[in-house]
């Protein structure tokens, strides 16, 4: 499923031709199959070891234990460090089985143009992008659990009485609920996939730029009735973080370190802000083990090592496929997938972010398997095969 880069426009309008300089730059490396092909490269073989002991919640155990074979997970590094083709543009990796860290490999050696939307100085910290989406839903689950927002059929204008008048304003438009901007099914006209986000013109971008972005959010003239019609929106996600912000009285990155970062473990973040406020569509930097925490959360139902954290009526109702397509789901901001392996289907829910940043989640085998990627031009995209890494080489051993 694609999914498509957050360009924190207004933020960064000044650093727009140089993020344009480097996509150009990173198309040109990137223009084909062969062109690329230098781009493989041997270097020393990689030799398996378990993941470094910290003290950040997680129980680390060598892959052999649990009767992996470490030769194919070597494999599966050594192409990626050698730049193989299909093994490209992957700049973290990390497994996980019956909650034990299996893997934790970081292939990133210096920041990019991404990391200079917030100033990130830490290679460990990685942009999620729309991985950003599926923390944002879960901060909603932790407020409704609080009772600070009663249910997900709350009406979406009901917290922003300050916005009114609202334009392009009928019955359809009242009637939208949390649940339809959790679920992309909001009926608003929103096209944000066919105009690229270095654009200003991408809706966006515009919403980006705008003097009051939710404003430009809830005057958007409708095109569907809400509930019925899938159409993505990084501007829905960001007015998400403002309804929690709204209800709990805090600003959203204080209710997220206290209510979701610190009970995961996770001390180490970064963000881009949007009108003061973290742009929870696609702005949370973090490591690949702290990213694949969200993963294990829900995996666990709500639990991290056996403390809870949300509430298992949350993780079942976000993990629903209320967007039923033939090769792809949508619960609330988590996407769903089959994968084919050894013959069987495997289903998982997961999170997706442009770029090649992914949250695997695999409940039939109690696994998570977790990328950092920076494949930005579709160019780059070519040469980065995730199905195959995963059905052919990663789940088997996993089953």
């Amino acid at each position: 499923m694609i999914n498509f880069f957050q360009l924190p426009y207004k933020i960064c309008i000044s650093k727009t031709l140089i993020a344009l300089t480097v996509s150009l730059f990173l198309s040109a490396c990137g223009s084909s199959s062969s062109d690329n092909s230098s781009l493989s490269t041997q270097h020393d073989a990689y030799s398996y070891q378990q993941p470094e002991i910290r003290n950040d919640g997680w129980t680390v155990s060598d892959a052999s234990t649990l009767g992996i074979n470490t030769s194919i997970v070597e494999s599966v590094v050594q192409n990626i460090i050698d730049e193989q083709e299909d093994f490209r543009y992957i700049e973290a990796l990390v497994i996980i089985k019956n909650g034990q860290l299996l893997l934790d490999e970081r292939f990133k050696s210096t920041l990019d143009f991404t990391d200079d939307w917030s100033g990130n100085q830490d290679l460990n910290l990685h942009i999620l992008n729309s991985v950003t989406k599926s923390f944002t839903s879960t901060l909603v689950g932790i407020a409704i659990d609080q009772q600070l927002i009663p249910d997900v059929d709350a009406l979406v204008h009901d917290f922003f009485p300050e916005k009114f008048p609202i334009q392009n304003w009928d019955e359809s438009k009242a009637n939208i609920t949390l649940k339809n901007w959790l679920t992309m099914r909001h009926g608003y006209l929103w096209d944000e996939w066919n105009i690229t986000y270095l654009d200003p013109t991408n809706l966006n971008s515009q919403m980006n730029n705008a003097v009051d972005p939710v404003q430009f959010l809830l005057d958007r003239p409708m095109d569907t009735t809400p509930g019925t019609t899938f159409a993505y929106s990084t501007g829905v996600s960001y007015g998400i973080g403002k309804i929690v912000q709204q209800s709990s009285g805090m600003d959203i990155h204080q209710f997220m370190e206290q209510y979701l970062f610190t009970p995961l473990q996770i001390t180490d973040y970064d963000y881009w802000a949007l009108d003061g406020q973290i742009h929870t569509g696609s702005a949370l930097y973090l490591s690949i083990r702290d990213m694949a925490k969200l993963g294990q959360l829900f995996l666990d139902k709500g639990l991290w090592n056996g403390t809870r954290v949300i509430s298992e009526a949350w993780v079942d109702e976000a993990t629903e496929r209320y967007v039923d397509n033939v090769n792809w789901g949508y619960g609330y901001q988590w996407w769903m997938r089959r994968f084919q392996v050894n013959g069987q289907s495997l289903d998982c829910f997961y999170a997706d972010g442009f770029g090649g940043q992914y949250i695997f989640v695999f409940p039939e085998i109690n696994a998570i398997i977790a990328f950092h990627g920076d494949a930005y031009t579709d160019e780059e995209k070519e040469h980065r095969n995730v199905t195959r890494i995963m059905e052919d080489f990663l789940l088997p051993e996993l089953l």
